[in-house]
């Protein structure tokens, strides 16, 4: 039989490295360890529909997004989970709650309902790249995605997410990354990641 993957899921708002982080992130583990990486991210198979409507009702938003991760989580997250393999996602339910809740203001009693109701797989890690609002927003100027509607609402949102991210969530290994280049930040996560494994982190049921 073989073991179980391990999930990681890494947050933060536009422009915090997440996606550079995460390429860094597969690449390592699969040199280290010799086991498969699958490194996804959310939007899954909606993400021009999601992100490329500015008419979206709040409602509907989310309910795209739960729709969105559940086809997410049966074609790539569970299977792979299910193989063995390491799957690593760029956002999860936390964007949910920071973005939907913190961002555009549906109550976080009904995200919660939504999610808990969902049962979607639980990180076994999860990491914070908190950057502050002021660099996330010049660095999201700079590659002006207009086909990315919250990037367009810009320093407004991303402050109330972060707020967000900061405030009102917990169970994150968190680096604070103002005045770190990347290869900082990575050397951080990767020391984040053995002290958390040798203190037997796991925040689901995919643990390693």
């Amino acid at each position: 039989m073989k073991s179980k993957g391990l999930f990681i899921v890494f947050e933060g708002v536009d422009g915090c490295g997440k996606s550079t982080q995460a390429v860094k992130l597969a690449k390592f583990l699969e040199d280290s360890t010799g086991r498969k990486v699958i490194k996804t991210a959310e939007p899954y198979n909606l993400r021009e529909l999601i992100l490329g409507r500015k008419d979206l009702s709040k409602m509907s938003e989310l309910l795209l997004f739960l729709a969105d991760r559940a086809e997410h989580v049966e074609k790539i997250i569970k299977p792979n989970l299910e193989a063995g393999n390491f799957v690593i996602c760029e956002r999860y339910e936390d964007s949910t709650r920071a973005y939907q809740t913190g961002g555009h203001g549906v109550d976080s009693f009904i995200v919660e309902h939504l999610i808990n109701d969902c049962c979607f797989p639980l990180p076994d890690v999860k990491i914070l790249l908190d950057l502050s609002p002021e660099i996330a927003f010049e660095r999201v100027k700079a590659r002006n995605n207009q086909n990315d509607k919250f990037e367009a609402e810009g320093l407004e949102l991303i402050k109330k997410v972060s707020d967000y991210y900061r405030n009102f969530l917990a169970g994150f290994i968190r680096i604070f990354c103002d005045n770190l280049n990347e290869d900082e930040v990575f050397q951080r996560i990767i020391t984040g990641l053995f002290l958390s494994a040798g203190a037997g982190y796991s925040n689901g049921r995919y643990s390693s």
